[in-house]
C-alpha cells in the first residue's frame, strides 16, 4: 500500500513542478526522455521539445550502401533507410530505422538536423532523426537557374543551417555542384524560393562555406576567406589570406570560439599513414590567421565536410574527434572492389598527437557509397 500511495504521490505533483524538475535534473536527451516515462501525468506535463537542454555530445553518422552496382545507389538515393550512429563517449552504436529515408540522400548535417536531397528531384527537405519530424524547403529549381534546374550532373555537394529550424529566421544554405560549375545559395524556413548567394566555376572553386548566425563564410581557391550577410547580401574580404597547399591539405571552416565571432579554420594535411591537423584563428590586431593551440573549452568535430564546435563537460575541452577511412581487405572483401573501414581519432590541439579511440566501429563498407560519415549533434527540438 506504501508502494502504491508513493506512485500516486510522484503523478500528482503539479505540473510547473514537474516542469522544474525536469529542467533541473536533465542535461541530456535520455535523461529528459527517461522523466517524460516515469508516469503518464509526467509525459503530459513534459513537452516533446525541450529548449533547456544544452548542446549534446555528437554521434559519428556511419555511411548507407547497398551491394550491387545501381547507379542511383552509388549518388546514394536508394540506401537502406536504416541509420546507423556510432556514440565515441558512450562506445555505443545506435541504430534507427526511418522509412522516410527511402528515395533520398544525405547531403548535411546541421543542430541536429539532416539536409536531404529526393529522388525524383528536385526537392529538398529537413530531417530530425531523432523525433522524426520533417520540414519541406523549396523547390530547387525556383527559382530557375542554370546550374540548379540542370537535369542531370548538379547535386548538393554540402548544406548546412544557421540555426535550429525552431528558431526565428532559420536558413539553410546549400552548396550546389556541377562538373566544374558551383552556386550557393540560400532559403530560410517558411520561404518558397532560393535565394542566389554567389556564383563560380573551376578556376574560383569554393573550398568550405560555414554559417554563423545570419553570416556566412567562404574560403576559395585563391586562399581568400569572405564573409556574407544573409540580411543584406553584403560582402568583405578579410585583408589576410590563409596558408595552406593546394596538393595535401583539405580545409574547414567552423563558426568560431565562445571569444569570436571570426571563424576557426580547421587545416589537414593528409600523408600516407597519418594526418596532421592544425587549427587557425583570425587575430584583429595583427590582421592574419594564426595558428592555435588552445580554443577554450571548446572540442571540435571534423569529418570530410563539415566541422562542429561545441563546448563539453570538463574534461575535454581544447580536443578535436575525427573520423577516419582505412582500406581493408581479407577473403571475402577484396581491396580491388574498394571497401573500407570507420575509425575514430582524438588529438588534443595543443600535442598534436592523434590517438585512435578504444571500439571505434568495425563495419565494412564500399567506396562507391555516395555517403561518408558525418557529425551529427541529436536534438529534440
Amino acid at each position: 500500500m506504501a508502494r502504491q500511495r508513493s506512485e500516486r504521490d510522484w503523478a500528482d505533483l503539479p505540473a510547473d513542478l514537474v516542469t522544474t524538475i525536469a529542467e533541473k535534473a536533465s542535461t541530456t536527451n535520455t535523461q529528459y526522455i527517461h522523466l517524460r516515462f516515469v508516469c503518464k501525468a509526467w509525459r503530459r506535463a513534459l513537452i516533446p521539445n525541450p529548449c533547456h537542454l544544452p548542446p549534446q555530445s555528437p554521434w559519428l553518422l556511419l555511411p548507407r550502401f547497398k551491394e550491387g552496382f545501381d547507379p542511383r545507389i552509388r549518388r546514394g538515393f536508394d540506401c537502406p533507410d536504416e541509420l546507423n550512429f556510432y556514440d565515441p563517449f558512450r562506445s555505443k552504436t545506435h541504430r534507427f530505422r526511418l522509412p522516410y529515408l527511402s528515395g533520398k540522400r544525405i547531403c548535411g548535417s546541421s543542430h541536429g538536423w539532416l539536409v536531404l536531397e529526393h529522388d525524383p528531384r528536385p526537392r529538398v527537405s529537413l530531417f530530425n532523426p531523432i523525433t522524426q519530424s520533417s520540414i519541406d524547403l523549396p523547390s530547387l529549381d525556383d527559382p530557375p537557374t542554370i546550374l540548379r534546374s540542370a537535369p542531370s550532373g548538379r547535386f548538393i555537394l554540402k548544406a548546412t543551417l544557421s540555426g535550429n529550424p525552431s528558431e526565428d529566421g532559420c536558413a539553410v544554405v546549400a552548396w550546389f555542384s556541377q562538373y566544374t560549375n558551383w552556386e550557393l545559395g540560400f532559403c530560410r524556413i517558411g520561404d518558397t524560393h532560393w535565394t542566389d548567394l554567389l556564383m563560380g566555376h573551376e578556376r574560383q572553386y569554393l573550398l568550405d562555406f560555414a554559417c554563423y548566425k545570419n553570416l556566412v563564410y567562404t574560403v576559395n581557391l585563391q586562399k581568400d576567406v569572405s564573409v556574407y550577410d544573409l540580411h543584406d547580401l553584403s560582402e568583405s574580404t578579410f585583408p589576410s589570406k590563409i596558408k595552406y597547399d593546394r596538393s595535401y591539405d583539405q580545409i574547414n571552416l567552423v563558426d568560431g570560439d565562445s571569444e569570436s565571432a571570426e571563424p576557426l579554420i580547421v587545416r589537414t594535411t593528409k600523408y600516407s599513414t597519418v594526418n596532421r591537423i592544425s587549427v587557425y584563428k583570425w587575430f584583429n590586431d595583427m590582421q592574419q590567421w594564426h595558428q592555435v593551440e588552445n580554443i577554450g573549452k571548446q572540442v571540435l568535430f571534423l569529418d570530410s565536410k563539415h566541422c562542429i564546435n561545441l563546448q563539453l563537460e570538463e574534461g575535454r575541452e581544447n580536443q578535436l574527434y575525427y573520423d577516419v577511412r582505412y582500406s581493408f581487405s581479407d577473403n571475402m572483401h577484396s581491396s580491388i572492389n574498394g571497401y573500407f573501414c570507420v575509425g575514430v581519432n582524438v588529438m588534443h590541439l595543443k600535442s598534436r598527437m592523434p590517438v585512435p579511440l578504444q571500439h571505434s566501429p568495425t563495419c565494412i563498407y564500399l567506396f562507391y557509397a555516395f555517403e561518408f560519415p558525418m557529425w551529427v549533434t541529436p536534438s529534440l527540438i
